[in-house]
């Protein structure tokens, strides 16, 4: 395992394989060694394919966008205005153009936005007297502070890693403010140190914020409120919370009918085309990540990766040593690279649920700050250099102290935030015992009722379910007594026969119950007939029909099956926060409680049976017998007084599980 890591990262770094290819060969690779079934190969490749649709959607839709913004001059003349109110002072005139520089690329993305955009930045920082040797880093440095809040960068990280937007914002804030320290104290300090001015310069012409109208051919100025186009996606995302695709939509057609109103639609469809073609690599690239992300997955993968992806790097120490400390080993494609082999090692960690994965999204953000800037192997380094007749590996080591700090101290922050001493860093949404072992996946467990027609049926039931791939055990179990944490079972199906005397004859039901390893109840389905005397032949009939109605449902909920199946939890229909428990009043009056062993309610000390006499300090009966029992599912953290035996206790809940989270991390 660890030589296909060694393999694919020589060959990235080599240049002799580019990323976009070795990451795919990388995921079939691994595979192959762990073992995963030949037949489950192509649903890796193609399943990889789409897995990150959602994250290269945004990709194309911002490069929509930043054609718009660069092709109808709203980049050119937001670029303009800093100039103009700049100043004479060549440290304030960059940094200004800094600023413009970060706000474009929260929406830009992509070699063709860099180009563009930096084509009018270098050239007019170089004809005011920016040193030529930090021009270029400068504009690096702010591509990258941008960068930390690019909308297509996030959807990457919440489609990939599961993480919302409001969880991974503050953190993000604490980057950007460093990074922007980091760029400041550069500027000041090369200031102070270089006088090499620019020994060539653009000359500026007066149409530079004018544009051609397509139609009439003649030049019009770009309307001021333009130049909030490219800023808009950002409320849209982040406050409104539209989808990616959307947001960009709305400010590209916005953009180009402001500018073009009389040519909006050649504006749109030229910078759509050209869009692709900026973001194409981009694209390949998260369709090879798709199919690592789904093949770090498969059963087979989670033992095969149990010693690169173990607990160490819940412990503080570790996560800043590997996303502070090492954080250089993002340079020419190295190990810790989030766009090359580095994706392998993310991906590993996140399939093992060895971190929380907000905590895992803002290491990998601290590695990101110094890859965008100091890697001499970027494209748009490269490219960088040659416009300002510098050299990628001076302005790698230019960049580096800065960003090596920038890296640091991000990692210390997360841990700041997160841990006290020497504890380990949370592995949210999965409290301890949510989910069931990695050598638990596909195991089933087949119960019966006790009676012989329900052993019959259950031999049957057990029988269906191993022929379609389970591992199956026949024996008796209660899933609801204790958490999956060592549970060598993923999903527990409980079979029962009843029957009652009718005037036509006797009526025989079988029933199956489908449970999670908690003991959570997924879907129950039942199969009768009404037949003189029943006999063995039709309760196996019966228990083969109830079988394959299981089968189908896995097959009609493909994600929510996979859950189930592959980590032992059941995702509630709606995915809403939950705490996996459930009130209800029984004959006697009373109002008790079932609990989902190893859920948020377990963790804080309910169980089931128990009785509730007072909900958030009221009696239950005060509220009413539906109202009290539908606080089990608004998701909020209400505190109980329970009987304990003939004692009372007082339980508070803490923090729900977050289904959308969850299916986000393990759909496969």
């Amino acid at each position: 395992m660890l030589a296909v890591f060694a393999l694919c990262a020589v060959l990235m770094v080599r240049r002799i394989l580019p990323a976009l290819l070795a990451i795919p060969v990388m995921a079939i690779a691994l595979c192959l060694v762990a073992g995963v079934p030949i037949p489950r190969l192509s649903a890796v490749f193609s399943g990889g394919v789409t897995a990150l649709a959602p994250a290269y959607a945004a990709v194309i839709f911002g490069a929509l966008l930043g054609r718009v913004t660069i092709d109808t001059g709203i980049a050119r003349a937001i670029v303009n205005v800093a100039a103009e109110y700049g100043g004479e002072n060549p440290l304030l005139f960059a940094l200004a153009l800094c600023a413009v520089t970060a706000v474009l690329f929260v929406s830009l993305s992509g070699l063709g936005a860099i180009v563009m955009v930096g084509s009018i930045v270098l050239p007019t920082m170089l004809a005011v007297g920016v040193p030529r040797r930090l021009t270029g880093p400068l504009f690096l440095m702010a591509f990258a502070l941008g960068f930390t809040f690019n909308i297509a960068n996030w959807t990457f990280y919440t489609t990939f890693f599961g993480v919302s937007e409001g969880r991974l914002l503050p953190f993000a804030l604490a980057l950007a403010a460093i990074d922007a320290v980091a760029l400041v104290a550069f500027a000041i300090v090369g200031f102070a140190r270089d006088r090499d001015y620019a020994t060539w310069r653009e000359q500026r012409r007066d149409d530079d914020a004018e544009i051609v109208d397509v139609e009439g051919g003649s030049a019009r100025r770009v309307p001021p409120i333009a130049m909030l186009v490219p800023l808009l996606p950002m409320p849209l995302y982040f406050f409104f919370h539209l989808d990616a695709v959307a947001a960009f939509s709305i400010a590209a057609v916005l953009g180009a009918a402001i500018v073009r109103p009389r040519a909006i639609v050649q504006t749109i469809v030229g910078a759509a085309i050209r869009g692709i073609e900026d973001v194409a690599p981009a694209v390949l690239l998260f369709m090879g990540i798709g199919m690592l992300l789904v093949a770090v997955k498969e059963p087979a993968m989670h033992a095969a990766l149990a010693p690169i992806a173990g607990a160490w790097i819940a412990k503080p120490t570790a996560f800043v040593l590997v996303f502070g400390l090492l954080s250089p080993l993002v340079l020419y494609r190295g190990p810790l690279n989030p766009f090359g082999v580095g994706i392998a090692f993310f991906a590993a960690l996140l399939g093992a649920h060895a971190i929380a994965p907000v905590l895992l999204v803002a290491g990998v953000m601290a590695l990101v700050a110094v890859q965008n800037v100091c890697d001499p192997t970027n494209t748009a380094n490269v490219w960088v250099a040659n416009q300002t007749g510098d050299r990628a590996e001076r302005m790698m080591l230019a960049t580096l102290p800065y960003q090596y700090v920038v890296a640091v101290l991000a990692a210390l922050l997360v841990v700041s935030l997160h841990v006290a001493g020497a504890a380990t860093l949370p592995n949210a949404p999965f409290p301890p015992g949510l989910l069931a072992p990695a050598s638990a996946a596909h195991h089933v467990v087949v119960d019966d009722d006790g009676t012989g027609f329900g052993r019959v049926a259950a031999a049957s039931v057990a029988g269906a379910l191993a022929r379609a791939g389970f591992q199956v055990e026949r024996r008796h179990a209660f899933p609801e007594r204790r958490d999956c944490s060592a549970k060598p079972y993923a999903a527990y199906v409980y079979v029962r026969r009843k029957r009652f005397t009718l005037l036509e004859g006797v009526n025989l039901d079988i029933g199956l119950r489908l449970e999670d390893c908690g003991g959570w109840v997924v879907r129950e389905w039942h199969d009768h007939a009404v037949v003189p005397h029943p006999g063995a032949a039709l309760v196996r009939r019966l228990a083969l029909q109830g079988a394959r109605r299981l089968l189908a449902w896995r097959g009609r909920h493909p994600i929510r099956a996979h859950v189930l199946f592959a980590h032992g939890l059941s995702l509630p229909a709606n995915l809403r926060p939950t705490y996996y428990f459930a009130l209800f009043k029984t004959v006697d009056g009373y109002m008790r409680v079932y609990v989902r062993a190893g859920g948020p309610a377990w963790a804080a000390g309910m169980r089931t049976g128990e009785i509730v006499d007072k909900i958030d300090g009221r009696w239950w009966w005060d509220y009413g017998t539906f109202q009290s029992e539908a606080r089990s599912y608004d998701g909020r953290p209400h505190s109980f007084q329970v009987r304990v035996g003939k004692t009372t206790q007082q339980i508070q809940l803490g923090a729900p599980v977050l289904p959308k989270e969850v299916e986000a991390q393990l759909r496969e």
